[in-house]
């Protein structure tokens, strides 16, 4: 069967993407678009010539940003990797940096997408991730089930990557879930984590561990990675490539990824199944009241910074 992706932003982490899903041979045909013309065609060119090297190979079709769309048209999924960055200031903590920036690319995009007759699922990688896929939602109209963002799929590996150091065990052995928001507001859900099928919140009380401190460890990975290189790129990127996969394997696979919350009226980072049609289903986690309260208070945040947002946008358009 062939399948078809297409990455829109090609720059550092949408390359990521790219290679990822070229090595693993992802897909069949592989559509690279960026405003900046030449890049896209770089990076066709840069991949290509590589798979001279492997043992399968991948079409990549380097699309021309004011023009053939229409080759989205049947795409099984198209990742919204776009984005600036250098609008980041790592010091701060905080990626709400690229914000107003992020929405001017989904307001850009989106008619075109629409346009296209584009009805795979759309993968949302550009941060701020909750709000933006939010957006994207609102202004394609596509079903909700349909958009969905990375969520907080690569901090939850980075939560067991502090987990399984602590312990001196295989990061396989750790299961559980961070939550909430791809961002400040997001939190280690202890209830959910378990170290080869012990309750981590056992462990802690019994161990006298920090839970506070291997928390932070996993919120501040980006942040350290962001401080010595200027910007992550393999962890997302593959991130990015699993989910495309499960899509396009039908796998049904529970990933903390941001999907739609009913509730909170907004996407935020939940435990989410997916498969070919997109979102299957979301789990509604037994968690304790204090957590519940995080989670609550997180998809509140997301809901927020974008109606802010978009008032300002509209005040300062008057």
């Amino acid at each position: 069967m062939v399948t078809k992706v297409a990455i829109i932003g090609v720059g550092h982490v949408g390359a990521a993407v790219a290679q990822a899903m070229v090595l693993r041979s992802t897909t069949s045909i592989l559509y690279l678009i960026d405003k900046n013309d030449k890049k896209a065609k770089a990076e066709e060119m840069d991949l290509t010539d590589q798979q001279a090297l492997l043992v399968n190979s991948t079409q990549l079709v380097a699309v021309p940003y004011e023009s053939s769309w229409q080759e989205l048209a049947d795409c099984d999924v198209v990742i919204s990797a776009a984005g600036n960055i250098s609008l980041l200031d790592p010091k701060k903590h905080n990626r709400l940096g690229e914000l107003h920036h992020s929405l001017d690319i989904v307001e850009e995009v989106a008619p075109k997408l629409k346009a296209s007759g584009f009805h795979g699922i759309l993968v949302n990688i550009t941060n701020p991730c909750d709000v933006v896929a939010t957006y994207w939602q609102q202004l394609t109209g596509f079903p909700r089930e349909r958009i969905v963002g990375t969520g907080t799929t690569l901090d939850t590996t980075r939560m067991k990557h502090a987990v399984s150091k602590h312990f001196g065990c295989n990061i396989q052995d750790i299961t559980g879930y961070i939550l909430g928001e791809h961002g400040e507001t997001q939190f280690t859900a202890w209830s959910t984590v378990a170290v080869a099928g012990l309750p981590m919140l056992q462990l802690a009380q019994e161990q006298n561990i920090d839970l506070a401190a291997l928390k932070e460890q996993a919120r501040f990975g980006g942040w350290q990675i962001m401080d010595g290189k200027a910007f992550t790129s393999y962890g997302i990127g593959l991130t990015g490539t699993i989910l495309t996969e499960a899509i396009l394997n039908d796998s049904r696979k529970f990933f903390p990824l941001s999907s739609y919350n009913e509730k909170f009226a907004t996407y935020i980072g939940q435990v989410t199944q997916l498969g070919a049609s997109g979102v299957l289903a979301v789990h509604d986690l037994p968690l304790p009241a204090n957590e519940q309260a995080l989670f609550a208070e997180s998809a509140q945040i997301v809901h927020d910074n974008l109606a802010r947002t978009l008032a300002e946008r509209t005040d300062k358009n008057k």
